[in-house]
């Protein structure tokens, strides 16, 4: 009986996280689609032709006054580069995956004139996220490194995902459960037998409960994940997005840290890395920032 309770306790919990993050405008990719979409190849974890087709979309580049795409050769290649092997481990490869979706790539066509020329090719538009895609799935089954033990995958709870790239991982834990619990689980998962191969890509993962949540990035000991504290008012917009229940700190949490503008702001302009160390602002020096900027870009009396 117990056990029905949790499992049931565990549903409620993912439902009402699933149902908040489509009512916030990701677009939800069931379990058996996930695996489609990389062919049901369970190593893959990037969704290639949401990457693919988006890459089309964001890019183009112009010569003598006419605008071009970029080939279908220089696309798979583009998808093909973010593919960074682990040999240098897992920090020093997400810091190389981090730079090429803040950079872009330069890759060089071949003209109609028969020249070659080199153009940039962006994978995420930092400046407008609306030109972005934004998915997330369940159970997002994933292969391990370590293929010789009993347990073949891993399966983080819930996965965001922007133009087919996952960014953005929860773990989530019943009521009764610490969030450590969750903390620990994706460190865990990190280890070089299990799915570091995955978190090349991630740059914020949450652990929570529905009435503690706490965050980090790729590679954050457990000592140092950070509760976020909203400074911003969005009481009246979680209102509209929850309906016939009560708004929790893990609503808040997720709201706070993955609403389409948020996210990429926090990837872009508050996460960096430190003499191998990767860090992400905690919510003070997130809203202490943002206030300086705010005083800078404003005249006092004297002009």
């Amino acid at each position: 009986m117990l056990s029905n309770q949790i499992h049931t306790e565990a549903s409620i919990q993912k439902n009402e996280v699933i149902e908040l993050l489509k009512n916030m405008g990701y677009k939800y990719i069931s379990e058996e689609e996930n695996k489609e979409l990389r062919n049901h190849k369970l190593k893959e974890v990037i969704l290639k032709p949401i990457l693919k087709e988006q890459l089309n979309k964001l890019n183009s580049y112009t010569y003598k006054g006419k605008t071009y795409k970029f080939s279908d050769k220089t696309i798979n290649k583009a998808i093909e580069d973010l593919d960074v092997p682990l040999t240098e481990g897992l920090l020093k490869s997400n810091e190389k995956i981090y730079d090429q979706l803040i950079l872009g790539n330069s890759y060089t066509e071949t003209l109609e004139d028969g020249s070659r020329k080199s153009f940039s090719l962006k994978y995420i538009d930092w400046e407008n996220p609306e030109n972005n895609v934004y998915h997330f799935t369940e159970e997002f089954t994933v292969e391990k490194q370590d293929l010789t033990s009993k347990e073949k995958t891993k399966r983080p709870d819930i996965v965001l995902f922007v133009n087919g790239i996952p960014l953005a991982v929860i773990e989530l834990k019943r009521s009764s459960v610490h969030v450590s619990k969750g903390i620990e689980q994706i460190i865990h998962y990190q280890r070089n037998e299990n799915i570091p191969h995955f978190f090349r890509y991630i740059q914020i993962t949450m652990a929570g409960n529905p009435p503690s949540v706490k965050y980090a990035t790729t590679g954050t000991e457990k000592k140092f994940w950070s509760i976020w504290r909203e400074e911003e008012n969005y009481e009246p917009i979680l209102k509209n997005l929850i309906k016939n229940r009560m708004i929790t700190e893990l609503d808040r949490n997720i709201y706070s840290l993955f609403n389409k503008s948020r996210l990429l702001e926090l990837v872009y302009s508050y996460t960096l890395f430190d003499n191998n160390v990767k860090k992400i602002a905690r919510f003070q020096q997130y809203f202490a920032i943002k206030e300086t900027l705010k005083t800078i870009d404003e005249f006092d009396a004297t002009g």
